[in-house]
């Protein structure tokens, strides 16, 4: 097996030896924020969902956004990319994130290739059969059960009759009794 190397601007990844470098020096990540930007430039003929990505990075699915959000931002700062430009890492709304600048494969053995990224309509076979077992995986998962909005309406129902008086609970309820307890009494005229 032939070690590659990755190369885009000045920075240079070698998965291997898991070092990023900028202008041949090393650049500190976490381990999970390196394994987010070696996955996007490894598969940058498409655009990496979220689940995938979490999938493939922490091992399981159901990871938060904010730790995905988390990581790829680590990510942007490390290479020089930010959000707004997105030079680099493109984030595709409702979807996930693509790879999208230019990259120089070097092996050992090779001279530089330069790779860039060019959509494609069908995946390799090896990635169908990754993504379905992958989909098995997230299906078979236990989901974790959000309250409906009968649980929502009880649990505010519940939170009103702790604060409020008995005789009504709504805001607008307290707000005539506010208003009758500060307005004078009102004088019926004279027939």
């Amino acid at each position: 097996m032939s070690k590659c190397v990755y190369r885009f601007d000045r920075y240079t990844v070698d998965p291997a030896a898991r070092e990023l470098r900028c202008d041949g020096e090393l650049v500190v990540l976490s381990p999970k924020v390196f394994d987010c930007l070696t996955w996007l430039i490894e598969h940058r003929e498409r655009a990496v969902g979220r689940d995938e990505l979490a999938a493939a990075v922490w091992g399981k699915a159901d990871v938060a956004d904010t730790q995905l959000v988390q990581a790829l931002l680590k990510a942007r700062r490390a290479i020089g990319d930010s959000g707004e430009e997105q030079q680099r890492i493109r984030t595709v709304p409702r979807f996930g994130y693509r790879w999208v600048a230019p990259v120089e494969i070097v092996a050992d053995d090779e001279p530089a290739v330069v790779a860039t990224p060019v959509p494609t309509t069908l995946p390799a076979p090896d990635e169908t059969a990754a993504y379905a077992a992958y989909a098995a995986r997230a299906a078979s998962a236990p989901r974790p059960r959000r309250p409906g909005w009968r649980r929502t309406l009880a649990a505010a129902a519940r939170r009103c009759s702790r604060s409020a008086p008995a005789r009504g609970c709504s805001a607008n309820a307290r707000r005539r009794r506010a208003s009758r307890r500060r307005s004078p009494p009102r004088r019926r005229p004279h027939r």
